[in-house]
């Protein structure tokens, strides 16, 4: 009913759009045609129009096929947060040899799609907004258009701190003026004179919000513009107190005075605190369904990208606790080690194991919550993570012991699959661990056992879970609870905020948990439905995906308190870290990867888990094409466009490098 009501509330929009405007020489174009003279007859403020507009643009504050698929491809190479085995061993026939994510197939839409959108999408609903605002003679500004000028501002803030963390210098406009719209010239700047200014604008923001009374008839409109919160005031204070700690702790490096100062004041203002806070807008509420699947939503990104959706062994293993049952056996004079199952069916119940081991992945085919490293393995190690796992499907099978037997099938029913020996290891007992070694870690290495394809029944290793990604509903979480929470809990680690971090972190997992198994056991979709589930899924797994019951996320995340009340400080950040991380998974690449950026320095390392084989990328790089559009501005950044060169806010100026750069 909910994404009913919004598409219903954008299709006023798109009647806006049918109207030309007048035309304009300068480089921001009115975005959906809207005209005053049919906002004033439809009874909406034409503010209001782009404000609504502007809480739709894509890949702001909802996913967004092209830019969610850039960010997985690219983006898990840097951080890790899906394997992409072939990358990781020797068997699928790659070397162990340095690259980076700029000579990538779609880099350049890695690279630019966040620039391009600042100096476009995500700029242009202000512009005009502005503009129109700026006519209106002081006295007949009504609060309903200062509040949406006022949440414009807020959303333009936002635009600009996504960019700045990503390339530091953006052509800016300041607030308060039309910009482009009236021939001026955008200045750039970056991260060191953006931040101070949008802190200082957002709490001016709150302050304003928190007075603000609205009447019946303003609260009815706004509520019906307001395609994010509905219309609810408290969410969108919430949401910019959150943002300002998101900000401050981005800056505490350089500006640990401004973080305090922040921390400060926000002590006893709303944030967001509760599972269904989240600053984000589904898919479904503004794109036909049928489309979803197929052509624009972040649901065909998962879907093409099913080679990254291999689950981290940081994440199941060192962060959720899940670890492997490992027993060894003698094989040839050789203690060789192999995975038989894991601790989640007790730890699960005893409040071991994090419950969203359930949540966010999927068992491999012998029922085993076991996931991949991103360190490279060339198998030169028999007892390596990735062979421990690959042995447990065959060690304990007769083809080990029985010289009649030259095959083995493993596998769910009418979906197994079979490897044969070769004719020496057929005829020779002691061929078969080197064979059948090798032959498994090739097959799935070279993903022979999914085909290229996530969902499917035949997984050797973890997978993200189907569930929560293809759930069309879910509201992509920009901001969220969560990391509102491990905010809190890291400026109390660090000395700029009071609060106790073990309750803040305990908050983020309980939060996460909870947000996470709604996702899951409430996708109301399947292969049927429209939108569905990708046909060539399997049924089975999309069932079983589901958990069978909600664990006592309480449990755990007291458990993971105690263990984290027994770190040190460093170890406390690391693991703050590691939760950001894992919350935001496959739907928020930035957020975690500017932390990581930022954390280098404290940690005296990288907390991510990035590539071997991948050089790290401490910025994203320019659209080459300034240098003939604005031969200016490109004398001034091309120095900074450089993927070595730290950003400032890091408090870096030597990139860090991982073991083969």
């Amino acid at each position: 009913m909910k994404n009913l009501y919004l598409r219903l509330t954008l299709s006023i929009l798109i009647v806006f759009s049918a109207t030309n405007c007048s035309e304009l020489d300068d480089l921001y174009q009115d975005p959906d045609g809207f005209s005053k003279e049919q906002a004033d007859a439809a009874g909406v403020s034409i503010i209001a129009g782009y404000f609504t507009s502007q809480l739709t643009r894509g890949f702001f504050l909802r996913g967004e096929y092209g830019a969610a698929y850039h960010q997985l491809r690219s983006g898990s190479r840097v951080m890790g947060t899906g394997v992409q085995l072939y990358y990781t061993t020797s068997d699928y026939g790659l070397s162990l040899s340095l690259r980076d994510v700029e000579g990538d197939w779609g880099s350049n839409g890695f690279n630019r799609t966040v620039f391009n959108k600042i100096n476009s999408d995500w700029i242009k609903q202000y512009l005009w907004a502005q503009k129109e605002y700026n006519k209106i003679p002081e006295e007949s500004i009504s609060t309903s258009d200062e509040l949406y000028m006022r949440l414009l501002h807020l959303l333009k803030a936002v635009a600009y701190q996504r960019a700045i963390d990503l390339y530091d210098e953006v052509p800016y406009f300041e607030t308060g003026t039309a910009g482009a719209l009236d021939g001026e010239k955008a200045s750039w700047v970056g991260q060191e004179e953006i931040y101070p200014i949008i802190i200082d604008e957002v709490k001016e923001i709150e302050s304003f919000l928190e007075g603000l009374t609205l009447g019946s008839a303003e609260a009815t409109l706004f509520s019906q513009q307001d395609v994010i919160f509905g219309g609810d005031i408290m969410q969108w204070r919430k949401y910019a107190n959150s943002l300002r700690l998101r900000w401050a702790m981005n800056v505490s490096e350089q500006l640990p005075s401004l973080t305090s100062t922040v921390l400060t004041e926000l002590n006893g203002k709303p944030l967001f605190n509760e599972a269904e806070d989240v600053a984000g807008l589904a898919d479904i509420a503004i794109v036909e369904p049928y489309r979803l699947q197929r052509e624009l939503g972040i649901t065909r990104a998962f879907r093409e990208r099913a080679d990254e959706c291999r689950a981290p062994k940081r994440f199941l293993h060192d962060v959720m606790n899940c670890i492997p049952t490992e027993k060894s056996i003698l094989v040839n004079g050789e203690m060789l080690y192999y995975f038989d199952g894991d601790n989640s069916e007790e730890g699960l119940v005893n409040g071991t194991v994090d419950p969203r081991v359930t949540y966010l992945f999927s068992k491999d085919v012998l029922g085993r919550y076991v996931g991949a490293e991103t360190t490279w393995d060339d198998g030169s190690d028999p007892n390596s993570y990735f062979s421990k796992a690959m042995r447990g499907y065959y060690i304990n099978d007769p083809i080990m012991t029985d010289i009649n037997v030259t095959e083995i099938s493993f596998g769910a029913s009418g979906n197994e699959m079979t490897i044969k020996l070769n004719d020496e290891a057929a005829t020779d007992l002691t061929k078969r661990e080197a064979f059948l070694l090798k032959a498994f870690r090739e097959y799935c290495s070279q993903y022979s056992d999914i085909s290229w394809t996530i969902g499917t029944d035949r997984n050797m290793i973890s997978e993200y879970n189907v569930r929560p990604q293809y759930n069309f509903d879910i509201r992509y979480p920009t901001l969220h609870s969560v990391e509102t929470e491990l905010s809190l809990a890291e400026a109390a680690v660090r000395g700029f905020g009071s609060g106790d971090a073990a309750t803040h972190y305990k908050n983020a997992i309980e939060l996460s948990c909870a947000y996470w198994y709604d996702k899951n056991v409430n996708n109301s979709y399947s292969q049927t439905t429209t939108p569905a589930f990708p046909g060539n899924m399997d049924a089975s797994r999309i069932d079983r995906d589901r958990p069978s019951m909600e664990y006592n996320p309480g449990a755990y995340a007291e458990f993971a308190a105690q263990q984290f009340s027994a770190m040190t400080d460093q170890q406390k950040v690391k693991a703050i870290f590691d939760q950001l991380q894992l919350h935001y998974n496959m739907f928020n690449f930035e957020t975690p990867y500017t932390a990581a950026r930022r954390l280098i320095k404290y940690l005296n390392d990288n907390p991510a888990a990035p590539y071997e084989t991948f050089a790290w990328k401490e910025r994203m790089l320019y659209n080459p094409s300034i240098q003939g559009t604005d031969p200016e501005a490109w004398s001034q950044v091309s120095q900074h466009d450089d993927y070595n060169l730290p950003i400032w806010f890091t408090g870096r100026t030597t990139k860090w490098k991982n073991v083969l750069e």
